[in-house]
């Protein structure tokens, strides 16, 4: 069912498939950020208000998500409303995403057991998406679809793709449950998701591609004979604040760097915007993320993200509705699909 990405890579240059020189190619672009992903789709929900009833996934030529916006970009991909995308957030959220400890002593045994085992329950975010997606396989996608996850133990790259080119003989037969699990499962939250007979331990997205707008990129340059003034994105983040480490971290050993994953995130998500930004331009690369407060809110922290993010969605989305309605004024013509039905 999962192939070993590395030894099946491409040994040639990748035979770009037609592109109407009039069409532009629009990307959707969700970042990860547990329960914060509740941003994107209150955004994506004030879209869809403001814009007309018709499925998100209509007015996008390809969705990438990673991690929690893995599964949105899955939901989306098969129909799902944006008011199910926001229910899933607040009801299954809820169980993903227990109450915090609300003393000292409470949060000081959560930290310890951290130290030796994640500190989410995965099963209930699998019972949750299984719930969701049923049997479907990611063949099943209206869009083109682009989902980074990695893997272990030899820590190799694994972006799980609708078979929009020949090239992509694989993925779309990956129960989208499955593809949804491999992307989230964040690295000491949640336990990885291990594929037998394999044995290789899929793992989030995040750790390398936060924010998956350049995956979808490079996938769109080396797919179609597009130029980069026919792309077009959407990029939505759930919040990325600067991580300041003082002088005693910074030339710290192993403990003072225990933030190195973080700080890693923080400059992928920043850096895929720059670049994405570089070669499109800004007029052609739109993005969208909460303020620096809601930055700080923890990717577990239920409370505080319902609490800020969907109004902070709301006020975003009232700021910058002129730049991105030119994305929901046509539909998209229906993908590729050399292998699935």
């Amino acid at each position: 069912m999962f192939t070993d990405r590395r030894i099946n890579s491409l040994p040639t240059k990748r035979e770009r498939q037609h592109w109407p020189s009039d069409r532009t190619y629009n990307i959707l672009s969700l970042d990860g950020g547990g329960i914060r992903g509740i941003f994107s789709a209150q955004f994506l929900k004030a879209c869809e208000k403001e814009f007309g009833s018709t499925a998100i996934y209509k007015h996008f030529d390809c969705i990438a998500g990673t991690s929690t916006g893995g599964i949105t970009a899955l939901g989306l991909s098969i129909g799902m409303s944006t008011d199910e995308v926001v229910k899933f957030y607040k009801v299954d959220g809820r169980k993903i995403f227990p109450l915090l400890p609300s003393n000292s002593l409470s949060a000081a045994r959560r930290f310890m057991r951290s130290w030796w085992k994640p500190k989410l329950d995965h099963q209930e975010l699998e019972n949750a998406l299984k719930a969701r997606f049923g049997d479907r396989l990611l063949g099943e996608a209206f869009p083109r679809l682009i989902i980074p996850a990695f893997m272990m133990p030899k820590t190799e790259i694994a972006v799980f793709k609708t078979d929009h080119h020949r090239d992509f003989k694989n993925d779309h037969l990956t129960p989208m449950w499955k593809v949804a699990r491999s992307t989230a499962a964040a690295p000491t939250y949640l336990k990885g998701l291990e594929d037998q007979p394999s044995g290789k331990v899929f793992l989030d997205g995040g750790v390398w591609a936060n924010n998956p707008v350049m995956v979808a990129i490079v996938d769109a340059l080396s797919a179609y004979n597009l130029t980069f003034e026919q792309i077009r994105v959407l990029s939505i983040g759930t919040g990325n604040h600067p991580l300041e480490l003082n002088r005693k971290q910074i030339f710290g050993g192993l403990v003072a760097w225990k933030q190195a994953v973080e700080a890693a995130m923080f400059l992928t998500t920043d850096n895929a915007t720059a670049q994405a930004k570089l070669l499109l331009g800004p007029q052609n690369c739109i993005r969208f993320e909460p303020d620096a407060e809601c930055a700080n809110i923890s990717m577990d922290d239920y409370d505080n993200a319902f609490r800020l993010l969907p109004s902070a969605a709301e006020s975003a989305f009232d700021l910058g509705k002129s730049q991105i309605k030119s994305f929901f004024e046509s539909a998209v013509p229906d993908r590729e699909r050399h292998y699935s039905s």
